[in-house]
C-alpha cells in the first residue's frame, strides 16, 4: 500500500508523519543529570543561562545548538529518561525496541540523518514499494480480490480538491461522502476504500478520516529518500545530542513567568531562573492544562491550543520463535472489514529478528493501549491467522505501547484536525513576554509531527534566544 507520498506525486501534497508511540518504562540510558537541588540560581548565574523544558528531540537540539553558542544551559525533563516521544527499550536482551518514534522519514536532506551519522547510529532502509496486501476471508466471499489503490487515489484527491474550493473547512470522510459516486459504493467497496484512507491517512496522522482536515491535513513539506529505521534504537540519536548536556531528569516545571529580564521556572517545589526558557513540552500536555505560563500566551497560540489535536498511533510488538511469514516482504496489510483494525503490519525479519509490528490509530489506538493484554493479543492473533493461516504459532513475547495514558505526552503527535491548519502551528511557536520561546513538533509549520520536525523547531526556538541574548 502506498504512503501519502503518492498523493504528493498527485498533487494533493504531503508531509510523512512519525510514528510515534510511547511506553510508561524507561531503559533508555538518562545522560548527565545532576540533583537540581544542589545549583544555586542566583540572579548573578542566570544572566546568560537559558532553560529547556523538555529532554525530547527538541529540547535536546536546542539545547546542543545553545551549548554550542557558549550559553549556560540546563534542560529540566519530568520524565526520568531523555528522549521524550523517542524511547527505545531493552526489556527484550539483544534486542532493542523503539516503543516511540521508529523511522527517519525522507533521509535525503533530513536533519536526523546528518545526526545518525554523527552519533555511528546503524540504519536499515525500508520501502512502501515492498509490501502484500491480505484480504480477509469475509471479504473475499462478497467478492474482493485485490484493492483499488490507483482507483481510490484518483477519487480520493478529486473530493480534496473539489473541499479545497469551497467555502469552509471539512472533514476528510465528510469530503468524500458529498461526492456524486459515494452513496453507490457496495459493502466491500466501501472497506476497501475504508483501507486506502486508514493506511494513507489515519495511520500517518493517529486520527480518524471523520476528523482530519480537508484543508490543511496535507500541509507541509517532506524529504525524499526511503525511509530509515534503527536497529540498534532510535535511542542512540538522543544520547548524542545529550552528550555534554546538564539534564535533570525527573523535575517537572509547573509554572514559567516572566520576572523582569528573567524567567522563574517552577520545579520540584523551588524555583529556577534564567534569561530565556525554551518549552517543548507536547502538545498533549498544553492542551490538559498543567503547565502555567505569565504572561498568559497570545489569543492565537490558546487558540492553536484548543484546534490542533493530538493522534494516537499505538503500536504493539510480536515476537515469535521463527518468522512464518515472507521475509522478503516490509509491509504486510490486512484489508479487512473494519477498516485501521490491525491492518497495517511492518516485519523485522530483514534486522534479523521473527518480529512483526502491528498499528492501529486514533480512537481504535485509544482503546488498544487501555485495553487487557490478553485481549490485545487475541485481537492480533485473529489478523494475524486470517492473513497468514490458524497453524501460526503464539508469541513467546508482547510489547505495545501505551503514549494516550502517559501524563507527559496525552497523545503520540500533533495532527491537523477540522477548522486548524499551520497558521495554528506559527502561532503555538511565536514567544511570550519576550522570553518565553517554544519547540516541538506541534510549532513546526512545514514539517509537523515528526521527529526532523521536532530537531527544526528546537534549532529555530535557540536561535531565537541567541539573537535574544547576543
Amino acid at each position: 500500500m502506498p504512503s501519502r507520498r503518492v498523493l504528493l506525486s498527485s498533487g494533493a501534497g504531503a508531509s510523512l508523519l512519525g510514528a510515534l508511540t510511547a511506553c510508561t518504562a524507561s531503559t533508555q540510558s538518562p545522560t548527565e543529570s545532576r540533583p537540581a537541588a544542589t545549583r544555586p540560581s542566583s540572579a548573578d548565574d542566570s544572566r546568560r543561562r537559558v532553560l529547556v523544558i523538555g529532554a525530547g528531540a527538541a529540547g535536546l537540539a536546542a539545547a546542543s545548538a545553545l551549548s554550542a553558542k557558549g550559553l549556560a544551559v540546563t534542560v529540566l525533563e519530568a520524565r526520568d529518561r531523555i528522549g521524550g516521544r523517542v524511547f527505545t527499550t531493552s526489556q527484550w536482551p539483544g534486542q532493542p525496541i523503539d516503543l516511540g518514534a521508529s523511522w527517519i522519514h525522507g533521509p535525503e536532506g533530513n536533519p536526523v540523518t546528518e545526526l545518525a551519522k554523527e552519533a555511528g547510529a546503524t540504519t536499515l532502509a525500508t520501502s512502501y514499494d515492498s509490501g502484500e496486501v491480505y484480504i480477509a476471508a469475509a471479504l473475499k466471499a462478497q467478492g474482493l480480490r485485490e484493492p483499488d489503490t490507483d482507483g481510490w487515489e484518483s477519487k480520493v484527491a478529486a473530493a480534496l480538491t473539489a473541499a479545497a474550493a469551497g467555502d469552509g473547512d471539512m472533514s476528510i470522510q465528510q469530503a468524500i461522502e458529498r461526492t456524486s459516486w459515494f452513496p453507490g459504493l457496495t459493502a466491500a467497496e466501501r472497506a476497501d476504500l475504508g483501507f486506502y484512507l486508514s493506511a494513507t491517512f489515519e495511520t500517518e496522522y493517529g486520527l480518524e478520516a471523520g476528523r482530519l482536515s480537508a484543508w490543511s491535513t496535507d500541509e507541509g513539506k517532506e524529504f525524499d529518500g526511503d525511509d530509515v529505521l534503527f536497529p540498534g534504537g532510535y535511542g542512540a540519536v538522543m544520547s548524542y545530542l545529550a552528550k555534554g548536556i546538564d539534564v535533570q531528569l525527573s523535575n517537572p516545571v509547573t509554572r514559567i513567568r516572566v520576572d523582569g529580564g528573567q524567567v522563574v521556572a517552577t520545579v520540584a517545589g523551588r524555583e529556577e531562573r534564567a534569561s530565556a526558557v525554551i518549552v517543548t513540552v507536547p502538545l498533549g500536555v498544553l492542551k490538559a492544562g498543567t503547565l502555567t505560563i505569565e504572561p498568559a500566551m497570545s489569543a492565537a497560540a490558546q487558540h492553536a491550543i484548543s484546534r490542533l489535536d493530538m493522534g494516537v498511533l499505538s503500536k504493539t510488538f510480536l515476537r515469535f520463535e521463527r518468522a512464518f511469514w515472507p521475509t522478503d516482504v516490509d509491509w504486510h496489510e490486512y484489508l479487512t472489514a473494519t477498516p485501521g483494525h490491525w491492518s497495517e503490519w511492518v516485519s523485522f525479519a530483514k534486522a534479523g529478528a521473527p518480529i512483526l509490528l502491528g498499528f492501529n490509530s486514533g480512537a481504535n489506538a485509544r482503546r488498544i493501549e487501555a485495553a487487557d493484554p490478553k485481549v490485545v493479543v487475541a485481537e492480533a492473533m485473529s489478523a494475524l491467522r486470517d492473513m497468514f493461516g490458524k497453524g501460526i504459532p503464539e508469541p513467546n513475547a508482547v510489547l505495545t505501547s501505551s503514549w494516550s495514558r502517559d501524563e507527559w505526552a496525552l497523545g503520540s503527535y500533533s495532527g491537523t484536525v477540522v477548522g486548524s491548519g499551520r497558521a495554528d502551528r506559527v502561532a503555538l511557536g511565536s514567544p511570550v513576554g519576550g522570553r518565553i520561546f517554544w519547540a516541538g513538533e506541534a510549532t513546526e509549520p512545514d514539517y509537523p509531527s515528526t521527529v526532523h520536525g521536532a530537531v527544526l523547531s528546537g534549532r529555530r526556538a535557540a536561535g531565537e534566544v541567541i539573537d535574544l541574548l547576543g
